[in-house]
């Protein structure tokens, strides 16, 4: 039977149910319906329908599907980290639920990592933020590997000839840092619904793990909070050696490095 005609059987909403894949809305009209991810999000955006907790928080398998649809959505997402960046202890219980799944699972501070040394003005962000950090910085110059691989003599590949670098981890480095603006806004339904959901410490939970999981996600959000993101890595000293193993693994990001600050050319 359709929602409505459960509706009109049983007049029980704790009763509905959808096929799988679906959710479960509210219209505005008050009938319930089933509808797919993405109209559940486009009917609230423009009114016709409301985001219910009451329903999601009893269908759990409905939450995920409605969380998945959510992360992968670049505006809506944009909000989110925008709210998250608004609430400094919203931001830095995510980022001690990240710091704690990435110790049981190595394979997520990829996921998070990823994204940033393969893109160029990403990458340029993150190594000015990990120069300000002093935990990051002394890790750095204790790292034999570390320090031998910057210091690795570049051949300019039109001369042939070495070029020369200035060492960004020696001590006589003089740091810049680079800042970046967003300001974007979203429809009073989304927005509800994102801070209803935001409020929720258990469904923020669930949303931080799916965003971790999504290597898609975290360079999209890279763009917005990079800083607390990688801050929160450095901080942990397991997770800030890991970081650097996984840094120098990544040739394009070790040129970057090195690339960074010419000082004269043989």
């Amino acid at each position: 039977m359709s929602p409505h005609q459960q509706w009109k059987k049983f007049a029980d909403p704790e009763t509905l149910t959808c096929k799988q894949g679906y959710l479960l809305l509210q219209k505005s009209n008050g009938n319930p319906s089933c509808v797919l991810p993405s109209t559940y999000l486009k009917l609230i955006q423009r009114g016709y329908g409301n985001y219910d907790a009451s329903i999601m928080n009893k269908r759990p398998e409905m939450m995920n599907t409605l969380i998945q649809s959510m992360t992968s959505s670049q505006s809506i997402m944009y909000n989110w980290h925008q709210m998250m960046q608004k609430n400094s202890r919203i931001t830095m219980d995510a980022m001690n639920n990240w710091v704690s799944q990435m110790k049981d699972n190595p394979a997520l501070l990829k996921n998070m990592l990823g994204p940033i040394t393969s893109d160029p003005k990403l990458r340029e962000k993150m190594i000015d933020i990990m120069k300000n950090h002093p935990q990051m910085e002394n890790s750095l110059k204790m790292n034999s590997r570390w320090m031998d691989s910057v210091h690795h003599q570049v051949i300019n590949p039109e001369t042939g000839q070495a070029m020369h670098f200035a060492c960004s981890w020696c001590p006589d480095y003089q740091m810049h840092a680079t800042q970046s603006n967003y300001m974007e806004t979203g429809s009073d339904g989304i927005m509800t619904m994102m801070h209803d959901m935001w409020i929720n410490s258990g469904i923020s939970q669930d949303m931080d793990t799916m965003m971790l999981q999504n290597p898609s996600h975290m360079a999209h959000m890279s763009k917005q909070m990079m800083e607390p993101m990688v801050n929160a890595v450095m901080d942990d000293e397991y997770l800030r050696q890991q970081m650097i193993d996984l840094m120098l693994e990544h040739q394009d990001f070790m040129n970057a490095i090195r690339h960074a600050n010419i000082e004269t050319e043989n």
